[in-house]
């Protein structure tokens, strides 16, 4: 569920927590006018702690993206799983 933000006319703020993409355009407003959808910065109070650390961990990374200080080993590694040598290869 994503928190929505609406405002009215009379500069009237409302919320409602709705699946992401499911959000009317337009609300009823508690003043009788009718509330378009204000577009804000994403409402991430309601994130579990794994969903604020990545959250945390890609903000930060638009900073200081991490740099690989030496190649990866180009050998891939044994499958565990036999069944894998039978996938098709292109």
């Amino acid at each position: 569920m994503v928190t929505y933000l609406y405002r009215c006319p009379e500069r009237h703020e409302s919320t409602t927590n709705t699946p992401m993409g499911q959000a009317p355009a337009a609300v009823d407003c508690a003043c009788g006018a009718r509330a378009t959808r204000a577009y804000t910065a994403p409402m991430v109070r309601s994130m579990s702690g794994a969903q604020q650390r990545v959250h945390d961990a890609a903000a930060e990374s638009a900073e200081r993206p991490r740099v690989a200080h030496r190649a990866s080993d180009p050998t891939p590694t044994p499958h565990s799983d036999p069944r894998h040598t039978l996938l098709p290869r292109d």
